[in-house]
């Protein structure tokens, strides 16, 4: 038996439990330390060391015995790995892990906590904000780039609760004046972060904050939310933001409904390097790998899940490009739009090459300036996330510098721009124009707005044939068509989702998400399973939806600030394949997630 002492607990932070493993366990139990009695659903994650073949880290979930069991890697756990276990709820003990007699089992304890502040995702301080527009505005202005509040937002905070002066020995005054310092704070960083909109934009891009100056950075017509959106999330942090996120009692959060996930629940991750911002990441008929866009760097990745190995492409341009979408199609080629100097992809992973395209409105003026920016972003899609082509053979895109739709011929390289739906006291880069979603039929190009409408562009004419409007702060982001003629739409700012019917063009329902400060990204349509996945940025989890029945599940990911915009799925296994990508690169995990449910 190994040494006991050296399986006793090494590190206590945040709800986990850290232990040094024998190499050869890759099972055990997680049992009460006050009853005795195992615990289910409780996420046991093997970390393995940096030199080691595979994912850098494998989560599974506890039976309601409380055992648990890793599925076979290539070889035996390295030295050095180890064990880090999470449930909501539960502390870890002092006396936090034993060894099985059989040398290959850890029991793990844990115990009912009474503060899960250092446990929750950011949606649980968002969450015990008022709900209503102004949150969803500060939704859809704010957590565009990273978690609404990150750390680095509550650290603010409480910075700002620790100023000191203003008119001491009279209560009223003070709060009066305490009221001024927070608003004012608030304002300033509003400020600061119109000019983080630069972030988006890859390394080398000539659109920087060297290349503008101060006043075209500051102004609100040349970013994604308006003066008024502004000033109302400033206005509504200054409020409404806990004065402190220090505690948090056992019933401050819950996950709202119940896990999905199995005692054969796999999670794996997979490290990318640091300076890399892999937005997504996609599997591709007919390839082993998966394959990413690395909007920092302006490369692809090839990830081998089952190695690990990643081989990394270079875009074959001359200059920037900031790779940022990335999907298949049936052929297994892979599509990429690119937010700098308006290129538009194909590469062949079987012969290694690209083709380029540009797409540049006429109506963008030569100019540094983030306004100036066609910003290629979204691709047509089908119910599988696939690349989609009209009748007439084009793929339609969104443009999020000039608020328009592009097509583009790839067989002869016709570019074509197409206005949307447009909204007073909007500027064009205001609307954040984002998804698009092609009818069964190819006749209707589906867009969404993140600040305005889900519209609908008659293919054949390039005329506007349908208008669906939101409230404001109801944020309709990535969006997604199921198999029965129906459009789903993640509405990021309001922690919903909304079933549009493409015939007649009108909402048939909405959804309340179990964690309405989610912030819901994108919807994806799995047709094996007939559900819909609804990925976030906020609530470091995914939900499973049965529209059949109007049930969520939850299935909890296994890090902290897990923001997800994109969720592939490869309909063969049943896998998910997504990334943890927050704004700017560095500010939070930067991983590839492998999950299998578990239902099959």
């Amino acid at each position: 038996m190994p040494d006991r002492l050296l399986l006793r607990a090494t590190l206590m932070l945040a709800g986990f439990l850290a232990v040094v493993i024998p190499c050869r366990a890759l099972g055990g139990r997680v049992v009460d330390v006050g009853t005795g009695l195992g615990i289910g659903e409780v996420a046991v994650t093997l970390n393995l060391p940096a030199n080691a073949p595979g994912p850098d880290t494998v989560t599974v979930f506890t039976d309601a015995h409380g055992r648990y069991a890793f599925p076979m890697l290539s070889g035996p756990p390295s030295p050095g790995s180890t064990l880090t276990t999470y449930k909501l709820g539960y502390r870890v003990p002092a006396d936090a892990a034993d060894a099985g007699a059989a040398d290959t089992d850890a029991t793990l304890f844990l115990a009912a906590a009474s503060d899960i502040a250092a446990q929750v995702p950011a949606s649980a301080w968002l969450g015990a904000m008022p709900a209503g527009d102004a949150r969803n505005i500060v939704v859809t202005s704010c957590a565009s780039c990273h978690q609404v509040p990150s750390p680095r937002m509550r650290d603010f905070a409480a910075q700002i609760e620790a100023v000191r002066g203003g008119p001491d020995g009279d209560a009223k005054a003070l709060a009066a004046w305490r009221k001024v310092v927070r608003h004012e704070a608030w304002r300033a960083m509003v400020k600061y972060m119109r000019t983080r909109h630069y972030a988006i934009f890859p390394d080398e891009s000539a659109m920087n904050l060297d290349a503008v100056d101060w006043p075209t950075a500051l102004n609100p017509d040349y970013n994604f939310f308006t003066a008024r959106q502004g000033e109302l999330v400033a206005q509504f942090l200054a409020e409404h933001f806990p004065r402190t996120t220090a505690t948090l009692p056992s019933d401050g959060y819950a996950y709202g409904a119940p896990l999905g996930v199995t005692p054969t629940t796999v999670i794996r991750e997979y490290a990318f390097p640091p300076t890399a911002l892999v937005r997504e990441l996609v599997p591709a008929p007919g390839s082993p790998y998966l394959w990413g866009a690395d909007v920092q760097r302006s490369l692809l990745v090839r990830l081998d899940p089952v190695s690990g190995d990643m081989h990394w492409y270079p875009v074959s341009f001359e200059g920037s490009t900031g790779p940022h979408t990335i999907a298949p199609d049936d052929a297994g080629k892979l599509w990429v739009s690119m937010v700098d100097n308006g290129q538009f992809g194909r590469f062949d992973p079987d012969t290694e090459r690209w083709a380029l395209w540009t797409l540049r409105p006429s109506n963008l003026p030569p100019s540094a300036s983030l306004a100036t920016a066609a910003l290629v972003h979204d691709m047509s899609i089908d119910e599988r996330g696939h690349v989609a082509r009209d009748r007439q053979g084009r793929i339609w895109l969104t443009l999020v510098g000039s608020n328009q739709l592009g097509t583009i011929v790839p067989d002869t390289g016709e570019v074509a721009f197409h206005a949307v739906s447009r909204r007073a006291g909007l500027s064009a880069i205001n609307h954040l124009i984002y998804s698009t979603v092609l009818s069964p039929d190819g006749r209707c190009a589906w867009y969404s707005q993140v600040n305005g409408d889900v519209g609908c562009l008659d293919t054949a004419s390039a005329t506007l044939a349908k208008t669906i409007e939101f409230p404001a702060g109801s944020g309709p982001r990535r969006m997604t068509r199921d198999d029965t003629g129906h459009l789903w739409v993640a509405l990021f700012g309001s922690g919903q989702i909304t079933r549009i019917d493409m015939q007649q063009g009108e909402r048939t329902a909405t959804y309340d998400l179990p964690d309405r400060a989610a912030a819901p990204y994108a919807v994806v349509w799995d047709d094996t399973r007939g559900v819909l996945w609804v990925v976030t940025a906020n609530a470091d989890a995914i939900y499973r939806f049965d529209p059949a029945h109007g049930d969520f599940t939850v299935v909890p990911l296994p890090r902290r600030m897990a923001y997800l915009r994109q969720l592939g799925i490869d309909h063969a296994s049943g896998r998910l394949i997504g990334t943890y990508a927050n704004y700017p690169v560095g500010s939070g995990p930067a991983y590839a997630v492998v999950i299998d449910v578990g239902d099959r």
